[in-house]
């Protein structure tokens, strides 16, 4: 069975760190694999079950293997809990309890956390032989590389006003950060509509096109990214040149984990917050926490835009959408006809059953001898029922009282008998 197991908090930094492991392990004889939700459950089985060095994984799904025996922890001597204070914060502390229970005591526990809260002490005391603390010490919770400042915008100003940051900064690449899946959506189709070629990263866009939209950003075939905390925790993105909270983060330490995505391996960085008047007081708790003032900035004005005209139209054609489809009805050349059709051809109604008049007329074709019908009121015989119909047909003025109800109803009379006629010798009666 393996020897080592690492718990990480999300899907994404289970990948990259076992890529990773991969990359160092690639001269040596060891193999490691990675196990974590939405991943085909079989092809994680067979790679248990052939001989591996490390595991990686979410705390749910090594928790999954564990119980159905696929994982083998009897030979663990390393166990790693990276990021234990987001782990902690997503709810997972009680499945890392259960896991380390089924470890043999005998083992090397190593913790990695950006900030150890109470709770985690606790999980140290309980689960580690009188372990050694490692703080890195600094007189901010920040980098000292990383170039801080926010902009007062209203809340409904927000996208335009990011618009006109990103024209100002034209960052190399860019992460930026919203509170809410929707937000997220809101802000990538926004970009998109302005032409920029960027991606989304949350937790209901599937597994897979997750991976892939964080590896074109790695390789720079796109440069902007908006993402969620949860989904870009723990990625890393080398020289990552700004980093933008279009939503302040609703946790102190978010805006440390956040704005920690740019400045690393001594590069500079840049973060830049957009603040509403529902923020400012979440701001000042922010400043509080890291221990530095976060400067104020004044917006873009049209002035400033237009000094860099030329830089930000060139910005703007390197990271637009490389390949945008075009809809026929809008294209202008090569236009279908039938797309746009000025006289569409109807569909043809049914046919409607013909009227009584009709039927009268077909039987003055087919009736050969038609007689004068009595009015049994009155004894006189009147003309047949066709002359009558087509007398009413030509101008004529028409009767007025008792004359015009009295031709309908013997217009009705002669009507009905007719058809008894018909029908009698179309049945043989």
């Amino acid at each position: 069975g393996p020897q080592c197991l690492i718990l990480e908090p999300t899907r994404e930094l289970a990948v990259q760190v076992d890529n990773d492991l991969k990359k160092m392990a690639s001269h040596l004889p060891h193999r490691t694999t990675a196990v974590y939700g939405q991943h085909n459950m079989n092809k994680e089985i067979q790679a248990l079950k052939s001989p591996i060095s490390m595991v990686t994984g979410t705390p749910g799904r090594i928790y999954d293997h564990i119980q159905h025996k696929n994982l083998i922890t009897k030979n663990i001597r390393f166990l790693v809990l990276d990021e234990v204070d987001r782990m902690m914060d997503m709810g997972f502390i009680g499945q890392v309890r259960r896991i380390i229970r089924t470890l043999p005591p005998n083992r090397t526990t190593l913790l990695f956390s950006a900030t150890i809260p109470g709770e985690i002490r606790r999980l140290c005391s309980a689960y580690m032989n009188h372990p050694a603390t490692i703080e890195i010490e600094s007189k901010t919770m920040t980098v000292d590389t990383i170039e801080q400042k926010h902009y007062r915008v209203r809340r409904n100003e927000k996208r335009t006003q990011l618009n006109r940051i990103l024209l100002m900064e034209r960052p190399e690449t860019c992460m930026i950060f919203c509170n809410t899946r929707a937000a997220v959506d809101r802000v990538q189709n926004f970009l998109i509509r302005k032409g920029y070629d960027c991606r989304s990263l949350h937790g209901d866009i599937p597994q897979a096109k997750r991976m892939r939209n964080i590896q074109q950003f790695k390789r720079r075939e796109y440069n902007i990214l908006v993402a969620t905390d949860v989904a870009a925790r723990g990625i890393d993105i080398d020289n990552l040149s700004l980093v933008i909270n279009y939503d302040v983060p609703e946790e102190l330490d978010g805006y440390v984990h956040r704005i920690g995505r740019t400045g690393r391996a001594g590069h500079d960085g840049h973060a830049i917050s957009l603040v509403t008047g529902e923020d400012i007081m979440t701001l000042y708790e922010i400043e509080e926490h890291i221990g530095t003032l976060i400067p104020e900035a004044d917006l873009p004005t049209d002035q400033d835009l237009a000094k860099c005209r030329e830089e930000s139209h060139r910005w703007i054609q390197y990271n637009r959408i490389k390949s945008r489809p075009v809809p026929v009805s809008r294209s202008k050349g090569g236009r279908k006809k039938s797309s746009r059709n000025p006289s569409p051809q109807r569909p043809q109604r049914p046919q409607r059953p013909k009227s009584r008049q009709g039927q009268v007329h077909k039987a003055k074709e087919t009736v050969p001898e038609k007689k004068p019908i009595e009015n049994p009121g009155q004894g006189k015989s009147h003309p047949p029922a066709p002359d009558k119909v087509s007398e009413a047909k030509k101008p004529q003025e028409k009767p007025s009282g008792t004359l015009k109800n009295s031709a309908k109803t013997q217009q009705k009379t002669a009507e009905k008998s007719l058809l008894h006629r018909i029908t009698g010798r179309l049945f043989g009666k």
